[in-house]
C-alpha cells in the first residue's frame, strides 16, 4: 500500500524513485535539428556531440515560455528532448511554425518508450552503488537494466540533480522493479509535494507563456552569448538591465485550509504582489504549500507574512527563505 509520508521522506532525505511516463519524449535524427533548435531555444545546442546534452527554453516572440526543454545527443539514434507532462503536441507544433526546409525526423516517442526519475539528496551514490554509470550533467550513457538496453539521462525532468532512466515500454515493469535498488518508488501525491517543496517549477503550472525563463528561476538554460533565437531581445534585455520583477517563491500555508487555486492572488496587505501557480497539502506534515510568482522587489525588507486571497476571505502565508532538503 502506497504510503505518501514516507515516500516524501525518501525524496527528501535519500532516494526516491518517480514515473515520469505522462512526460513526453521525442526524437530527431534529422541533420537539421540541432541548427533547428538552436534557433528557435534559449541554449546554444548547436555543437552538441553524442552523450552531450543540455537544458534551454523554447520562447515565444515575446521572449515567454512556450516549453522547457532537456536537449540529449544519443549518437547515430538522434537527439532526445524531453519536455513536461503531455507536452509534445504543443512542442512539435512551435517546432512546425517556424521550420522552413529543414530536415529534423522528429517522431513522438512517449507512448513507446517509459521514464523513470531518480531523485533526492543521495541518487549520486545510490547510482554508483547500483552499478549505474553516471553520464555528464544533462548528458547521456546506454546502460543494461533488467535485461534490456536503457539511457540514462543526466537530469530528474527539472535540473541536473537526479537521472532518467528512459527503456522500452514493454520492459517497464522489470524497468521499474530493477530501480528499487535505487530508491523507494513513488506516487504522484508524494512527487508533487517533493516538487512543490523543492521549489521547481512544473510545465502548465509555473512554466507557461504568461511567464519569462528569468522569472521561473531557468537561467541555467540561457545562453546569453549565443546570438539570436526567437525572443532573444525580450530576454536579454530583461537581464541586462535587470528588469525582472515577479520570481517564484515558496509559500507556507496553515494546517485544515482548502488548498488555493492556481491564479489566486497573493497580497500584501491590500496590495496584490502576485499569483498562485500550485498548492499541496504535504503528507505527514501539518499545513499545506504553494508556488506563486510575486514582485519581490516590492515586499518590504523583511517581510514574510501574506495573505492568499480566497473566496471565503483570505489565508494566511509566509514566505519561505529557506530552501527545503532535496
Amino acid at each position: 500500500m502506497s504510503d505518501p509520508a514516507r515516500e516524501l521522506d525518501a525524496a527528501l532525505t535519500s532516494v526516491a524513485v518517480a514515473d515520469l511516463s505522462s512526460w513526453s519524449r521525442l526524437i530527431g535524427d534529422g541533420p537539421d535539428l540541432l541548427d533547428l533548435l538552436h534557433r528557435l531555444t534559449t541554449q546554444d545546442v548547436r555543437g552538441l556531440t553524442r552523450g552531450s546534452g543540455r537544458a534551454a527554453v523554447l520562447t515565444s516572440a515575446k521572449g515567454r515560455i512556450v516549453e522547457r526543454l532537456s536537449v540529449h545527443h544519443l549518437g547515430p539514434r538522434g537527439v532526445l528532448l524531453i519536455s513536461g507532462p503531455e507536452s509534445a503536441g504543443r512542442v512539435l507544433a512551435h517546432l512546425k511554425k517556424y521550420t522552413f526546409a529543414e530536415v529534423t525526423g522528429l517522431s513522438d516517442v512517449s507512448a513507446d518508450t517509459v521514464a523513470l526519475s531518480v531523485i533526492g539528496p543521495r541518487w549520486r551514490e545510490a547510482a554508483l552503488a547500483a552499478g549505474v554509470a553516471l553520464p555528464e550533467p544533462y548528458g547521456a550513457a546506454a546502460a543494461n537494466l533488467a535485461g534490456r538496453t536503457v539511457d540514462v539521462i543526466g537530469t530528474n525532468g527539472f535540473d541536473a540533480e537526479g537521472l532518467i532512466i528512459l527503456g522500452p515500454s514493454s520492459g517497464a515493469s522489470g524497468i521499474a522493479e530493477a530501480l528499487t535498488a535505487l530508491g523507494t518508488p513513488i506516487g504522484a501525491a508524494a512527487f508533487e509535494a517533493w516538487r512543490v517543496l523543492t521549489g521547481r517549477p512544473l510545465t502548465g503550472r509555473e512554466l507557461t507563456e504568461e511567464y519569462n525563463p528569468l522569472e521561473a528561476g531557468l537561467a541555467d538554460a540561457v545562453s546569453f552569448t549565443k546570438g539570436c533565437y526567437v525572443g532573444q531581445e525580450v530576454v536579454a534585455r530583461l537581464n541586462t538591465y535587470d528588469k525582472v520583477s515577479r520570481r517564484i517563491v515558496r509559500l507556507a500555508l496553515p494546517a485544515g485550509i482548502a488548498l488555493p487555486a492556481p491564479g489566486s492572488p497573493v497580497k500584501d496587505g491590500e496590495r496584490v504582489l502576485g499569483a498562485v501557480t500550485s498548492a499541496v497539502a504535504i503528507p505527514g506534515r501539518e499545513g499545506a504549500a504553494a508556488l506563486a510568482y510575486v514582485k519581490l522587489r516590492e515586499l518590504p525588507p523583511g517581510r514574510t507574512a501574506l495573505a492568499i486571497a480566497a473566496a471565503g476571505g483570505s489565508v494566511s502565508a509566509s514566505l519561505v527563505t529557506e530552501p527545503e532538503a532535496s
